[in-house]
Order: C-alpha cells, then sequence, then structure tokens
C-alpha cells in the first residue's frame, strides 16, 4: 500500500511538471522576456513593462501552488499565509489588467521600477509605505 501511494505521488507530481504548473515560467512567454530586465529610462508601465510583472507574478502564483503541492503538512498558519499571498498575487494581476499596477493604492503616484522589482506586491511608493510604518508604530498597531 505505502509503495503505491508513492507512485500516486510521483505521477502526480510529473503530471504537474509537464502540464507546467512546477515550472517557474510559461515555456512560451519565457523565451521571450527571460532576458529583459525593465529600465527607469522607459516610459513608466509600458507594455513590456506590464508583460513583465505579469509573467513574475504568474510564476509567483505557480511558485506557490507548487509548495502547496510539495509540503503535505496540516499547518493552518501556513495554509492562511499561503492563501493570502495567493489572493494579494491575483489582486495584483487584476490591477495589471485594470491599468492600476505600478501606482500607489493611496496617492496615485508610481511606485517606482527597482521597488516593484524587489517586491512586484508593493502597493505605496516608498514615501507612503514609511508613513504607514511610521503611523504603526506610533500607534503600536500590528498587521
Amino acid at each position: 500500500m505505502f509503495i503505491n501511494y508513492l507512485k500516486f505521488i510521483d505521477f502526480i507530481r510529473f503530471y504537474y511538471l509537464i502540464s507546467g504548473v512546477i515550472m517557474n515560467r510559461e515555456p512560451l512567454r519565457a523565451m521571450s522576456l527571460q532576458d529583459y530586465v525593465p529600465s527607469e529610462s522607459e516610459e513608466y508601465m509600458n507594455k513590456k513593462h506590464l508583460e513583465y510583472f505579469s509573467e513574475k507574478l504568474h510564476s509567483m502564483l505557480n511558485d506557490l501552488k507548487q509548495q502547496a503541492l510539495i509540503d503535505d503538512s496540516d499547518d493552518t498558519k501556513l495554509a492562511k499565509r499561503r492563501t493570502d499571498k495567493e489572493e494579494k498575487i491575483k489582486e495584483a494581476l487584476k490591477k495589471i489588467t485594470d491599468g492600476t499596477y505600478g501606482y500607489c493604492d493611496e496617492t496615485g503616484e508610481e511606485i517606482g521600477i527597482g521597488r516593484l522589482e524587489a517586491n512586484p506586491l508593493a502597493l505605496y511608493c516608498i514615501e507612503e509605505q514609511e508613513r504607514i510604518e511610521k503611523e504603526k508604530s506610533m500607534y503600536n498597531i500590528d498587521d
């Protein structure tokens, strides 16, 4: 019985591998953007920027799904964190579709390519993020 279970798990992993779920990127899209690095000198959130960040976010989503497949623990806190992150990624992808990705949720200012490169889920420009963190520390507020 135990051997059959292991074969089943191997089959599932193989299936997801060949179907692209475990791959970091969709093969065709990855080829076109794999060497591209967004630049501050380009027009902000141009089509290539949006494609780049869309691919990056899809990759993050696929990695999250891969981790969920591999980690079969019953840790509810971990599952909640994964679900929360998945929702944030989906919200960011929706913002790309809406044309609001890359702009501060509070002020509407550009978040910046460097900041988005470091954290594609960033919602605020640096100034607003600093203000929020300062306010949280002043009032001792946790997330």
